[in-house]
């Protein structure tokens, strides 16, 4: 794992402190949230788009389309672990 240093201004840091003890973290697990959030938006235009954020924009993507023409799974056809069982042992 790697270390990384950031300046901030005293009070952003005692805030950050704050914020931190009333979340139950530290600012340390805090600022690397912060990162990967910002790591999994997509890129700026003009930026390679990596791979994983393609499958998962494309993804995204089919499942609002779904959503949009109402297609998806009735869970009232779905069959409960004995029904299933009890219909497999009938055929």
């Amino acid at each position: 794992m790697k270390t990384i240093s950031v300046s901030v201004e005293d009070d952003t840091h005692r805030l950050a402190r704050i914020r931190a003890a009333e979340t139950g973290t530290t600012v340390s697990a805090m600022m690397r949230d912060l990162l990967l959030e910002l790591l999994r938006q997509p890129a700026e235009v003009g930026q390679a788009e990596t791979e994983s954020l393609r499958r998962g924009r494309l993804m995204d993507e089919v499942l609002n389309k779904f959503k949009e023409e109402g297609i998806g799974v009735d869970t009232s056809l779905v069959l409960t672990r004995e029904e299933l069982y009890n219909s497999d042992a009938s055929h």
